[in-house]
Parts: structure tokens; sequence; C-alpha cells
């Protein structure tokens, strides 16, 4: 492998490690590996913090170590730019899910990936949204007859809103299902994005497991 390439592979492994949602957590006193899930991922400083704007940072921290990751790789190797953003791609949800920082304890990637989607596509964004929202409320309907909502707005947004980033069984169907259609709609992406995919898709297994025995919330 040239050294540049290994190279983008350090640095976007690095740059994923760099653990956002777990910072941001800290900085309002909130320990993540204690509340919730024990996820270091945004959805988990949300039910640690209750504060749109802690949740708005962690995201888009972890959002935009994807897209400076691609960026970095297409500045650094345009010469093969598949080979450079496929690595990474890889290597930064690497590091997001397995940190060095943090012991290899990290998050599923899935902000982090959406960085890489808006970067490469910005047209597959809402295509997955869509298909992984559908069957997360489907699954949730399925297996719970019905989502019951309260009568305020607020209310009924909260509680969209916690079905939307609970409901883990919904949404690794959808990955699944919006992985197949983005591959039909925009196969060269697809092929950018499998091996980050496939890592993502991994963590949430054990989640899935737990979320069907309801041992952890998720």
């Amino acid at each position: 492998m040239e050294p540049v390439l290994v190279l983008i592979s350090l640095l976007s492994y690095l740059l994923g490690s760099i653990p956002f949602s777990y910072l941001v957590a800290k900085f309002y006193g909130k320990n993540l590996y204690q509340i919730g899930s024990g996820n270091i991922g945004s959805a988990n400083v949300w039910r640690a913090t209750k504060r749109a704007e802690a949740l708005a940072l962690a995201f888009f921290g972890d959002f935009g170590k994807g897209i400076l990751a691609l960026f970095f790789a297409k500045k650094l190797f345009s010469e093969n730019l598949f080979l450079a953003q496929t690595l990474a791609a890889f290597f930064t949800v690497l590091g997001h899910n397995f940190p060095i920082f943090l012991k290899f304890k990290g998050g599923r990637g899935l902000a982090t990936l959406m960085g890489i989607l808006i970067y490469l596509n910005w047209k597959i964004i809402p295509i997955a949204l869509l298909v992984i929202a559908f069957f997360i409320f489907l699954t949730e309907i399925l297996m719970k007859k019905g989502i019951k909502l309260e009568r305020s707005t607020k209310e009924k947004i909260k509680r969209l809103f916690t079905v939307f980033i609970s409901q883990v069984l919904g949404r690794v169907i959808g990955i699944i299902v919006a992985t197949i259609l983005i591959f039909i709609l925009f196969p060269e992406t697809t092929k950018i994005i499998f091996p980050a995919t496939v890592l993502t898709f991994a963590k949430h297994i054990k989640r899935t497991k737990s979320f069907l025995e309801k041992k952890h919330e998720i």
C-alpha cells in the first residue's frame, strides 16, 4: 500500500476516534457509559442531557468527522479517489466505533456515516432516512400494536423522537433495506460506503439482541 494511503487510513481513524458525543456529555456533567444504553453517540447524549443544543453539538461533531475524512482523502490522493475514499470512510467509522481515546469503546457510526454520505452524494440522505424511519415506526407499531401519543404537540414530538432513536430492530431492518435500495440507485457510491456500512451494521447486532430481550434501553 502506498504511504499516502496509510496516512489517509491513520488520519481517518484518529479523526473518527474524537469522541464528540462523550465530550459534549462530559461538558454537561454526564457520563454516557453510565446512562441509557451506555452508547457513545448523539442519541445517548439526548437521553443524558435532554437538551437540544447538546444533541446538535454531538450530532454535528460526529457528522462532521465523516465529511472531513472524505475531504482530506480527496486532497491527499485524488489519483485513485475510489480507493482513498473507501479507506477514509471505513477507518473513520472504525475510529468512531472503536476510538483509541476511549479504550476502543465507542458508538455505532450512524451520524459519521451520514456525514460521509452527504459528502459523496447528498441525494442519498433523504432516501435513507425515509426508508429507515418507515421501518422504525412500522416495527414499533407491529411490536407494540400502535404508538401512543400524548395530547400536546411537544409531547408528541418527543415521543416520536424517542421511538426514532430507541427502536433499534426497525433501524437495523431499515439500514439493510436502504443499503439495497441505494445500491440499485447509486452503485458507485454504495461500493465506497459498503465496508463502513458493514461496521455500522455489526455494531448494531448486540444492541438488537438486547433490545429483543428487553434487557437494556437502546
